[in-house]
């Protein structure tokens, strides 16, 4: 089954308001709009072992400050060419034992020729951790010749949480949003 909104604002999406928070994230009909916090370049190559995942470095690029065409506030502006980014959300989770999430892009991105990928965010996984809670991350790419452009905190992807049977819950080398991003 399918959760609603409201399910996943109150009971998934989790926030300190210091290394998180819900302030840009919106309630779609059945899923949680989520929102860009940083990007990051992919600076060297990861390897996938038997028992381990080794994570590349990663260089945050650069956020723009320009004028706003439609306001007197400035915005904060990403210039991305063609090329794969790892995206920092400005939003945590904290997923229930029958609880399993997709992350999925919007529409508005594949408009603009652009993707986003994400895995399978399984029972019991969370990105807190004692007492901080951290970020959750997924994969960007800029598919077009002509680049993209994105604000910071603009809604890029959504997440939907769907109800699963009982099973092992998640306890993996990146619980509580360890090892990187």
């Amino acid at each position: 089954m399918l959760k609603n909104s409201q399910y996943i604002y109150n009971n998934i999406i989790i926030a300190d308001e210091i290394n998180t928070t819900k302030k840009y994230c919106k309630k779609a009909q059945v899923g949680v709009d989520l929102t860009i916090k940083k990007i990051f370049d992919i600076n060297t190559k990861g390897m996938v072992e038997i028992n381990k995942t080794i994570i590349p470095e990663y260089v945050e690029h650069p956020c723009i400050v320009t004028p706003s065409h439609t306001d007197k506030e400035n915005r904060y502006v990403f210039y991305l060419e063609k090329g794969t980014y790892i995206v920092e959300l400005n939003e945590g989770v904290k997923l229930g034992k029958n609880d399993t999430a997709l992350i999925i892009m919007r529409s508005s991105l594949n408009r603009c020729g652009v993707t986003i990928q994400s895995a399978v965010w399984d029972p019991g996984y969370t990105t807190a951790s004692n007492d901080k809670i951290s970020t959750m991350s997924v994969r960007l790419t800029v598919d077009t010749d002509k680049g993209f452009v994105v604000e910071k905190n603009a809604r890029i992807c959504q997440i939907l949480v769907f109800e699963n049977e009982n099973c092992d819950l998640y306890n993996g080398q990146f619980q509580g949003g360890k090892n990187g991003l």
